[in-house]
């Protein structure tokens, strides 16, 4: 019998990563257990902050905690893990009326705003490339994270502290008593960090999951030269080397993931609406989203097994939601108080 953990985890995309990181600061014993999947949301994640948004650019829901303290966790995690994963860059809001313009300059009179809204600019400024007739604006404070390569950083640091099982969660060989027995472990606690799959965890059958397929391209666009990321109806992310990621799409109910030609056709259309820059596709990739019919995290205790907690739900926003939120988790996880209603579990 292995020595007694405090938690197991399930999962390893970045809200398990991020449970397990703040847990691990807790001087916490923590076993993970994944099977990579490079199909994963998490590896597929354009992994976006972006802090308005919508046509009629409304601020993200609680950005001005969020976003500073994803920050000063992936800059930690960056000195940790010695490795680059985290990038601050900007947003050009592509107008695409005389009213988008006429919006973006009232909300820049909100204070709620002075920190978010930057200089309107002309199509000319940006990048003669662009099609964009009523200029646009510039979306301050915006980040982008490459979220495989922190994935995978971080799954290297589980496995050389041996904290890492890289297998498939048998269900089958789960026992919940006063504690949790699993394949010759026991725990206090297990965490169900899963990700699209979690719709299938019996133990959570109830929550209704509303999964969104999301599909993206990888192109090669030599002479684009786009310093900051592109947004009209798609996100477009220079990436280095004249690569950009292009995406992404929302499709709801559909949990193959596999890219569709419906899908390509969708960001192609998009994606010529906004450049008319010669490019070629260099890779396709389609990933499943945790989300929520709410679209707010779902995390908590299980009503009946009070050694049984979920941690889901990020939907399209993992980047700026797991760090905060796993931070709250992991001072609930010990100090046992409520969760507020909006992210608990026990509001379904």
């Amino acid at each position: 019998m292995s020595e007694q953990l405090d938690y197991i985890i399930v999962g390893q995309g970045i809200a398990g990563s991020m449970v397990a990181h703040f847990l691990l600061q807790k001087g916490k014993k923590i076993l993970v257990i994944d099977q990579y999947n490079p199909t994963s949301s998490s590896n597929i994640a354009a992994g976006v902050v972006n802090p308005v948004t919508g046509r009629k650019m409304v601020k993200t829901w609680m950005i001005d905690d969020l976003l500073p303290f994803a920050k000063k966790t992936y800059s930690a995690l960056e000195k940790q893990l010695q490795v680059s994963f985290f990038y601050e860059n900007d947003i050009y809001k592509i107008f695409s009326s005389a009213e988008d313009i006429e919006n973006w300059n009232l909300k820049k009179t909100d204070t709620e705003y002075h920190d978010y809204l930057g200089d309107i600019v002309a199509a000319s400024e940006i990048n003669p490339h662009i099609k964009a007739p009523f200029g646009a604006g510039i979306i301050k404070q915006c980040c982008w994270m490459d979220v495989p390569v922190f994935t995978k950083a971080y799954r290297a640091f589980l496995l050389q502290h041996q904290q890492l099982i890289e297998e498939a969660f048998e269900f089958s060989e789960l026992s919940i008593t006063d504690e949790i027995q699993y394949k010759g472990y026991s725990a206090q606690n297990i965490i169900f960090c899963e990700g699209f799959k979690a719709y299938k965890n019996p133990l959570f059958r109830w929550i209704p999951f509303a999964l969104a397929k999301g599909e993206q391209l990888l192109i090669q666009a030599d002479e684009l030269n786009l310093d900051k990321m592109l947004n009209r109806n798609i996100i477009i992310i220079p990436k280095g080397d004249n690569k950009y990621s292009v995406g992404s799409t929302f499709i709801w109910d559909d949990v193959e993931e596999t890219v569709t030609e419906g899908g390509r056709t969708e960001i192609l259309n998009k994606l010529n609406k906004v450049i008319d820059e010669s490019y070629q596709i260099v890779e396709e990739k389609a990933a499943i989203r945790p989300a929520m019919p709410d679209r707010r995290p779902v995390i908590g205790k299980h009503p009946k097994y009070k050694h049984v907690f979920i941690f889901n739900g990020m939907g399209t926003k993992g980047v700026s939601l797991s760090p905060y939120f796993a931070n709250y988790f992991s001072d609930y996880l010990e100090q046992n108080f409520d969760i507020f209603k909006e992210i608990s579990v026990n509001r379904f």
